[in-house]
């Protein structure tokens, strides 16, 4: 798609629209306010596919920024500013093969405790603080395996989905 920027700017403003009804629905899906930004991020692959990782960065800071705004609950915000680019920096791991792997949990595990940290030190989210009341501590380390294994099966879903829009999509897409 490197033929005008007409059609680049058409295309992540309806993804960036796209990716936006979805934050909106984690408040208004019970339970949804962490799937909602893993799916909203799923929304750049076109992006960075046929606009290339500038128009890649654009978008996920536009969005990021919308988001913060808009998003009914902001913890689904704060985690798309977190993760929500990560179907880019996946490339960036994946050149490093031998220890591609470890970089990426090593990234999850900071990037969860850094974001979760600001949630409840420093923006003081009250319903997030209220989430973690009487929680127990082992429980907070299941949930966090928990989160590990989502991340990997998400990690493995990028490459699915970017097989599924390069295959399927994108021919008929004709950009």
């Amino acid at each position: 798609m490197k033929r005008n920027n007409t059609k680049r700017t058409a295309l992540c403003g309806i993804l960036a629209a796209m990716a936006l009804a979805v934050m909106f629905m984690g408040g208004v899906i019970p339970f949804a306010s962490i799937a909602c930004p893993v799916l909203a991020s799923l929304i750049m692959i076109p992006v960075y596919a046929e606009c290339g990782k500038t128009w890649g960065w654009i978008w996920f800071m536009a969005v990021a920024i919308l988001a913060a705004f808009m998003a009914p609950v902001k913890e689904s915000a704060v985690l798309f500013v977190f993760f929500g680019y990560y179907p880019m920096l996946k490339k960036y791991f994946n050149r490093l093969k031998p220890l591609k792997y470890v970089l990426k949990f090593v990234y999850l595990n900071a990037t969860v405790f850094v974001a979760y940290w600001l949630m409840l030190r420093v923006f003081e989210l009250t319903d997030v603080s209220k989430d973690f009341e009487g929680v127990q501590t082992w429980m907070l380390g299941l949930m966090l395996v928990l989160a590990n294994i989502s991340f990997f099966i998400y990690d493995l879903l990028i490459d699915r989905i970017e097989i599924l829009y390069h295959v399927r999509l994108r021919p008929k897409l004709k950009l």
